[in-house]
């Protein structure tokens, strides 16, 4: 999927938990930066990506290929947790996050490494080409739920 509709589905999501997380809006803000940051950071094993784009992270490409190990579960689960030991909203936004570009991901034609190291093998739901009608379909459905609660949770 391409970086529009992972921001879009992003925010999404963070629309729908702002009401029901019984927390502070400091840490409802913690949680959606952090569940912001995930969403990119997935993809930082592609030079193709915004975030892998920079040089900086050229590393992590070396080593990394595109939907490989970094597209799993328990990578997700690790340094979620790792942020977690510093703040719970940061942790739980961070995995929220990365679960949510996981999900995407998991219905294109090239799929994911959901269960690696267990089980190498790549997974994929439907086939979608990213890009392609399909996505630019939810896309726009996902941009006009945004802008609806938007709307219904900040300007009511």
């Amino acid at each position: 999927m391409l970086f529009r509709t992972h921001f879009a589905f992003a925010l999404f999501i963070y629309l729908i938990f702002f009401n029901f997380l019984g927390v502070g809006f400091y840490d409802k803000i913690i949680f959606g930066v952090f569940l912001l940051i995930a969403t990119l950071f997935v993809d930082i094993d592609s030079t193709k990506s915004k975030l892998g784009s920079y040089w900086i992270f050229r590393p992590f490409q070396l080593f990394f290929s595109h939907r490989g190990m970094i597209h799993s579960l328990l990578i997700a689960f690790v340094i979620s947790l790792v942020i977690y030991s510093f703040s719970v909203a940061a942790g739980v936004g961070f995995f929220v996050g990365y679960f949510n570009h996981l999900f995407l991901d998991f219905f294109t034609k090239r799929g994911i490494h959901l269960f690696w190291p267990i089980y190498k093998n790549k997974f994929s739901l439907i086939g979608f080409s990213s890009g392609g009608i399909f996505e630019e379909i939810i896309f726009v459905l996902l941009l006009l739920c945004d802008v609806f609660l938007t709307i219904k949770y900040f300007l009511t």
